[in-house]
């Protein structure tokens, strides 16, 4: 049973992960094709808009290499919440979220495993 989770709970990441980087890339080409405000006019503005593409796309590198992927995004949102100041911080902890899920998968397929051998001996 345990490795059923464990194989579905897989997945989550990533479909997590598609869902952040396919809003981030709709809003990004929202912007492109009919922009609401000018462009970024400070470095600061394009450091933060580096670090929010970032955070959002590293997820995806994560399909690949789980912990690097999920290290990277996690980084990234820590310097650009100390970047830009938000009032809420509620969609800091959105972004957050594919990251978050697969650090738990790998903790989670890393336990199952120490248990795996642990019972074998």
């Amino acid at each position: 049973m345990q490795r059923v989770v464990v194989k579905h709970f897989r997945w989550l990441p990533r479909l997590a992960a598609l869902v952040i980087a396919g809003g981030f890339l709709a809003i990004a080409a929202g912007e492109f094709i009919n922009p609401h405000s000018g462009p970024p006019t400070k470095f600061i503005e394009w450091l933060g808009i580096a670090l929010c593409a970032t955070a959002c796309l590293s997820p995806l590198l994560a399909f690949k290499w789980e912990l690097e992927g999920a290290l990277l995004s996690l980084a990234a949102l820590a310097a650009f919440a100390a970047l830009i100041h938000f009032r809420s911080y509620s969609i800091v902890a959105l972004m957050s979220v594919p990251a978050l899920l697969y650090l738990t998968d790998l903790m989670l397929r890393r336990t199952l495993a120490r248990s795996d051998q642990s019972g074998s001996r």
